[in-house]
C-alpha cells in the first residue's frame, strides 16, 4: 500500500514537473514569436505644439520596432492624417522610408475652421491592433479673424489640484490597486490610490482607511497626479474601506475583498536596481511557480522555482537592461498569472548627451548662424542616429520640459494601457527619488497593453494578420474576355509608366485573370497605361488578339475610423499670454504677407511684362519654326500645361475654340474628320488616340485658307508636334481595346522648409521677417563616418529667446530629447 502510495505520489510530482517545463518553454516560445513578429511604433515631432489658420505644419514622423525601438524592418509606408473635430480626414500624406524617419508637411489652408485638430500617423501594419495604438496628437489651430476670446475655446481647462475636500462640488471617484493585482489574508501588500473628480481630473484628497469595525487602519492622501499609497495586511474575516469627508459628510469606497490564499509579489525600484520580493500563502507554497520578467516583450528575467518555499528575493541590476516599462508576471503550478506588476526602468548609463555649439554665443537679428551638434554616451563614445529640430519663439510658442516628447512616447505612454499627463516631468531630472517614487505609482496603476499573457498563451485564438507591411506601391486588377460570356480570362498584360525614364514590365494574368505589378517606389504622380492581349503582344496583327477589358482594383482600404481614447495632448500654459502673443505675432505676419504680395504683385505689372511679353514672342518664332505654314489658326503650347501633361491628346484637343473632340474622334466646328498630321506626317486617327502630353510639344490647328498647305484638308488640319520631333508609328497602338490609362498616384516628398538668406537674397531685404518657427531642420543624419552635424540658418528681426528642441533616435534605439535655448540681441 505505501509502494502504491508513493508511486502515485512520484507520478503527479513527475507530471508536475513535466507540465510546469512544458509551460515554461510556451511562455519562451510565445514572447520569441511576439518578439520576432516585433509590433511597430511611430512618433511624430511638430516644429510647434500649435497653428494658425494659412499656417505651415511641418512634422518629422519616426517608425520603429516596437521592441528594439531600431529601425523597423517590416513597413516602408507611412500614412500621415490631419482630421478636424467632426473627424473627417481633411489632409492626408503617403510617405515612403526605408530609414529611422521621414519629413512630411500640411498646408493649413484658409477654408479650415478653428478648433482641436487631430494629427495622426500609422503603417498599414499597425492596423492589425486598434487605433489606440497610432500615435495620435491634439493640433489646436487658431483663425485670425474671430474675436480674441476665442482663445478660450481651444485652451484647455487647468486641471483640478484641491487640497481642501470641502471643495468638491461632487462625490470624487476613488480607485484602488493591491499591488500584486489582490489582497491575500496575512500577506503585507502595497496598495495604490488613485483620486479624480467627476471630470476624470486629478485631484488632491485625503481620508482614513477603516475596518469593517470602524478602526482606523492607517491615513491616506493623494498629491501629484492623484496618487497616493498605503501598506495592508488583511485579516481574516475583514473588509476595509477608505473614509472621506466631503462637505461634513462621511463617504465610503470599498477596497477590494482580500483572497483567503494566494500569492505576491513585492517591487521596490531603487534607480541602480530593483528587488523582487515573492511571496505566497499557498499550501504548497511557491513550488512551480514561475516568474517571467520582459521588457516590451523582450525576455529579462525568468525563475522556475522547484521547491515548497514561502518566499524569496531577487536583485536585478538595472545597467543589464534597456530603458522602458518592464513587466513582473507570476504564474502558479497551473500555469495561471496570479500576479502581475510594472516597473519602469531608466538607467542612467543608458541616457545620451546632445551636444549643441553655435559660432555665436549672442547673435544679432538677421545673422547667420551656423550651429554643430552630435550625440554621446555616457562613456563619451559617438552615436549615430537620426534627429529632427525646431527653434521657435518663447514669448510666443510655449515649451515645457514637462510635455510628451519622443523619450516619454516610445518608453512610457505607447505601452501602457492609460495615458500619463505631462510625462516629461519623470525626466526633467535624473535619479531624483520622488520623481521615481511618483512614477512608481504610475506604474501600480496601469496595466501593460501590448498583449495580455492570457491571449498570448492561448493556442486557440492566433489569427493570422489581416493587414500585411507595405514595401511600396502596387497596382494590380483583372482581365475579362471582351466578348461572349465577358468571363475573366488568363492574359498577357504590360504595364507602362509615362516618366522620365519610362519604365515598363510584362506579366501573364493567372487563370482568374489578376495581375499584380510592384512594389514600386516613385514620388508625386505618373501618367501609367496598361494594356492586354489574348495571346502575347507578338501577336498584334490579329485583332481578335486585343478582344481583352482591363479593370483595376478598388483601393483595399479607406483610412480607419477615427477614435479618440489615446491622445498625445501638447502642452498648453494655464496662462493664455503666450497664445494671445503667438495668435497677434499670427495676425502681424498675416499683415505682411499680405502687403509684401501685394507690392510684389504691382512690381510684376510694372516691371516684369515687357520680359514676359519678350519671352511668349521668342517661344512663338521657335515653335513656327518647326511648321511649313507659319502661325496657325490656333494653337496649345504644352509649355503652358507643365502640370497637366498626363492628360490625353483628347483633353488637349477640346481647349481649342471650335474643335470638339470625343469617343476617339474629332471633328472641327462639327465637320468630318479633319486631316491629321504627326510631326509633317499624315496618319490616321486611330494612331494618335494614346497620346497624352508628356509626348507633345503644341499642337496646331488650321482651318480654311490656313488648311490650304495640306491636301484633302477640307475638313481642317490638325497638326501635332511631338517633343521629340519624331513620331515613331511602329508603337502605334488603339486606346480600346485591350489598353487603359489612369494616373498613378505616388509619395509624398516634403516641401522644403522657407529659410530666407539675409546676405544673398533681394526679397527678404524688402520684407520684414518675424517668423515664429525661427527654423525647422527635418532630418538630421549622424554616422559612424560623421559624428558631427552642421546646421546652419539667419535669426529673424526679433529680438528674443528661442526655444530649440532637438528629438530624435539613435541607430540602437534610444529616443533623444533635448532642449535648450538661443538668445538673439
Amino acid at each position: 500500500m505505501i509502494k502504491k502510495i508513493l508511486f502515485g505520489f512520484s507520478i503527479i510530482v513527475f507530471l508536475s514537473f513535466t507540465f510546469t517545463n512544458n509551460f515554461r518553454e510556451l511562455v519562451f516560445e510565445k514572447l520569441e514569436k511576439y518578439t520576432n513578429s516585433f509590433p511597430e511604433k511611430i512618433y511624430v515631432q511638430t516644429d510647434k505644439p500649435y497653428y494658425s489658420i494659412g499656417d505651415d505644419l511641418w512634422y518629422t514622423a519616426y517608425l520603429v520596432n516596437g521592441v528594439t525601438h531600431q529601425r523597423s524592418q517590416k513597413s516602408r509606408i507611412v500614412y500621415v492624417e490631419l482630421i478636424d473635430e467632426q473627424d473627417s480626414i481633411i489632409a492626408k500624406k503617403q510617405l515612403f522610408t526605408n530609414d529611422l524617419s521621414v519629413a512630411g508637411d500640411f498646408k493649413i489652408k484658409k477654408n479650415f475652421k478653428e478648433g482641436h485638430y487631430l494629427l495622426r500617423a500609422y503603417t498599414n501594419y499597425m492596423r492589425n491592433n486598434d487605433s489606440d495604438y497610432f500615435f495620435q496628437k491634439e493640433i489646436p489651430i487658431w483663425n485670425l479673424t474671430e474675436s480674441d476670446d476665442t482663445t478660450e475655446k481651444i485652451i484647455a481647462t487647468p486641471k483640478v489640484n484641491t487640497e481642501n475636500n470641502q471643495r468638491l462640488a461632487s462625490r470624487p471617484k476613488i480607485n484602488f490597486y493591491p499591488e500584486s493585482g489582490n489582497l491575500i489574508n496575512g500577506l503585507f501588500c502595497k496598495v495604490a490610490i488613485s483620486a479624480k473628480d467627476n471630470k476624470d481630473n486629478n485631484i488632491d484628497i485625503q481620508g482614513y482607511i477603516k475596518d469593517s469595525d470602524n478602526n482606523v487602519i492607517s491615513s491616506f492622501k493623494t498629491f501629484d497626479y492623484g496618487l497616493g499609497l498605503i501598506t495592508l495586511n488583511p485579516e481574516v474575516n475583514k473588509s476595509y474601506f477608505a473614509s472621506v469627508i466631503i462637505n461634513d459628510e462621511e463617504l465610503k469606497y470599498p477596497l477590494p475583498k482580500a483572497l483567503s490564499n494566494g500569492h505576491n509579489l513585492n517591487v521596490a525600484n531603487y534607480g541602480n536596481q530593483i528587488i523582487i520580493n515573492v511571496s505566497s500563502n499557498d499550501p504548497i507554497g511557491l513550488k512551480n511557480s514561475f516568474l517571467v520578467g520582459h521588457l516590451r516583450g523582450d525576455l529579462i528575467f525568468e525563475k522556475l522555482e522547484t521547491e515548497n518555499i514561502d518566499t524569496y528575493t531577487i536583485k536585478l541590476n538595472t545597467k543589464l537592461l534597456p530603458d522602458g516599462v518592464a513587466n513582473f508576471t507570476l504564474f502558479n503550478s497551473s500555469g495561471k498569472p496570479v500576479c502581475e506588476r510594472l516597473v519602469f526602468v531608466d538607467s542612467p548609463d543608458n541616457d545620451v548627451a546632445v551636444n549643441v555649439s553655435m559660432d555665436k554665443t549672442l547673435p544679432k537679428t538677421r545673422e547667420k548662424v551656423t550651429m554643430q551638434l552630435d550625440l554621446k554616451d555616457e562613456e563619451g563614445n559617438a552615436l549615430s542616429g537620426n534627429l529632427s529640430m525646431s527653434i521657435t519663439d518663447i514669448d510666443v510658442v510655449a515649451q515645457s520640459t514637462k510635455s510628451e516628447n519622443i523619450k516619454t512616447y516610445l518608453l512610457l505612454n505607447s505601452d501602457l494601457r492609460g495615458s500619463i499627463e505631462n510625462p516629461g516631468y519623470f525626466f526633467e531630472k535624473n535619479d531624483d527619488p520622488k520623481k521615481r517614487y511618483l512614477l512608481d505609482l504610475i506604474m501600480l496603476t496601469n496595466g501593460w497593453r501590448r498583449f495580455t499573457w492570457t491571449n498570448l498563451l492561448d493556442t486557440n485564438t492566433e489569427q493570422k494578420d489581416k493587414f500585411q507591411p507595405e514595401t511600396g506601391l502596387y497596382i494590380s486588377g483583372y482581365t475579362k474576355a471582351l466578348k461572349g460570356d465577358k468571363e475573366r480570362i488568363s492574359t498577357a498584360t504590360r504595364i507602362t509608366f509615362m516618366g522620365k525614364p519610362p519604365y515598363q514590365d510584362k506579366k501573364q494574368s493567372d487563370q482568374n485573370g489578376a495581375f499584380k505589378y510592384g512594389p514600386f517606389v516613385f514620388s508625386d504622380s505618373i501618367p501609367t497605361l496598361i494594356e492586354a492581349r489574348t495571346k502575347s503582344f507578338k501577336s498584334d496583327n490579329e485583332r481578335k488578339n486585343r478582344f481583352v477589358s482591363i479593370f483595376l482594383d478598388e483601393p483595399l482600404y479607406d483610412s480607419p475610423k477615427v477614435i479618440r481614447n489615446k491622445i498625445f495632448k501638447p502642452f498648453l500654459d494655464d496662462d493664455s499670454s503666450k497664445i494671445t502673443n503667438f495668435i497677434n505675432q499670427a495676425k502681424k505676419i498675416a499683415a505682411i504677407d499680405s502687403l509684401y504680395l501685394e507690392q510684389a504683385t504691382l512690381l510684376d505689372e510694372v516691371v516684369i511684362t515687357a520680359r514676359k511679353k519678350a519671352e511668349e514672342e521668342k517661344r512663338r518664332e521657335e515653335l513656327n519654326q518647326r511648321t511649313n505654314y507659319g502661325s496657325p489658326s490656333n494653337r496649345v503650347d504644352m509649355a503652358d500645361f507643365d502640370d497637366q501633361r498626363h492628360l490625353s491628346i483628347f483633353d488637349f484637343l477640346n481647349m481649342l475654340p471650335g474643335v470638339t473632340a470625343y469617343n476617339d474622334s474629332i471633328s472641327i466646328r462639327n465637320q468630318g474628320t479633319p486631316r491629321i498630321v504627326v510631326d509633317g506626317i499624315p496618319v490616321e486617327l486611330s494612331e494618335i488616340t494614346y497620346m497624352t502630353g508628356n509626348e507633345i510639344d503644341f499642337i496646331d490647328v488650321l482651318k480654311g485658307a490656313d488648311a490650304a498647305a495640306f491636301s484633302n484638308a477640307g475638313n481642317g488640319v490638325v497638326a501635332i508636334y511631338t517633343r521629340t520631333g519624331d513620331f515613331n508609328r511602329n508603337i502605334n497602338v488603339k486606346r480600346k481595346p485591350g489598353i487603359i490609362d489612369f494616373t498613378a498616384t505616388g509619395f509624398y516628398t516634403a516641401r522644403e522648409f522657407y529659410a530666407p538668406d539675409h546676405i544673398n537674397g533681394f526679397d527678404e531685404a524688402l520684407k520684414q521677417d518675424i517668423r515664429t518657427t525661427l527654423h525647422w531642420e527635418p532630418k538630421i543624419v549622424l554616422t559612424d563616418d560623421a559624428s558631427r552635424a552642421e546646421v546652419s540658418f539667419f535669426t529673424s528681426d526679433a529680438r528674443s529667446i528661442y526655444g530649440i528642441k532637438i528629438e530624435g533616435i539613435t541607430d540602437t534605439g534610444i529616443p533623444v530629447y533635448h532642449l535648450t535655448t538661443l538668445e538673439v540681441d
